[in-house]
């Protein structure tokens, strides 16, 4: 017999719910928004409710009304996807390029210069402090060039 849907993805319910609760008003405030009974809408979402789940344009409506990105991650999960949280900026070909390689080189930098975390593969707090920002800029470097490689006309 199979699981109920909020139970088989209990992750992505229990991250709908979280993000619910942080809307201005909870929970109560999203459904009085979207003309619905607070209880229904509450139900629906919790994984350990009895409650069948919403539609799921109703849960579409909570993501978009809540912002929810933890919902959005549960999601991207789901497909075998990991969304990165940061804003990409639109940049010319040229200076998606330049910026791109500049982190490569302060990253090969870091690593080729013996970073211990390289070499163990534990990460001291002074190690992550450096490498994790490198590696998200590197990350969002890496997206911004390929956005710049899609639009540029070939």
């Amino acid at each position: 017999m199979r699981r109920p849907i909020k139970q088989t993805h209990r992750a992505l319910f229990l991250a709908l719910q979280a993000d619910a609760k942080e809307f201005p008003g909870g929970i109560r405030a999203i459904a009085q928004t979207m003309g619905m009974n607070g209880n229904t809408l509450a139900n629906g979402i919790n994984p350990d409710h009895e409650a069948l789940p919403l539609s799921f344009g109703v849960i579409l409506e909570i993501i978009v009304l809540s912002q929810a990105r933890r919902a959005v991650f549960a999601l991207a999960q789901l497909v075998g996807q990991v969304p990165m949280d940061f804003e990409l900026e639109q940049r010319n070909t040229e200076d998606a390029v330049r910026l791109f390689l500049s982190l490569v080189s302060a990253a090969s930098g870091l690593f080729g210069t013996g970073s211990e975390a390289a070499k163990d593969g534990r990460f001291d707090p002074e190690e992550r402090k450096v490498i994790e920002p490198l590696l998200l800029d590197l990350m969002k470097a890496s997206a911004e060039l390929l956005q710049a490689i899609r639009g540029a006309r070939l």
